[in-house]
């Protein structure tokens, strides 16, 4: 995942823990007022905490397509795929030394 990416998600998560955290803060203070029971407020969090934890999958996967066309657009290539096409080329070369040998193999017996 990018930085840039990382950033916006850890951003996102503070503010979705300062929410989290008013949230708390009111259905407590609603238990305290006997507006909610502690098992009615215990309930309403395990809602939202679901909720925010669906919200949160979904942010992640949008801002990683999002980013995924945007590297693509640019035309950048990840890491994953240089390191890909290293190996390509390493093979390549080793299968292009070996040809060079036999070849060179062939000539000798060739012109013996």
């Amino acid at each position: 995942m990018s930085n840039i990416l990382e950033d916006l998600l850890l951003k996102g998560l503070g503010t979705l823990d300062l929410t989290r955290e008013k949230l708390e803060e009111l259905v407590e203070s609603m238990v305290e007022d006997d507006e909610l029971t502690k098992q009615q407020g215990e309930k309403v969090l395990k809602k939202w905490q679901e909720k925010w934890q669906k919200g949160e999958e979904a942010t992640r996967e949008n801002l990683e397509e999002f980013f995924e066309e945007k590297i693509d657009e640019m035309g950048l290539v990840r890491a994953e795929k240089v390191e890909e096409l290293k190996d390509e080329l390493e093979k390549t070369r080793e299968k292009l030394s070996e040809l060079a040998r036999e070849f060179e193999e062939f000539k000798s017996e060739s012109s013996n």
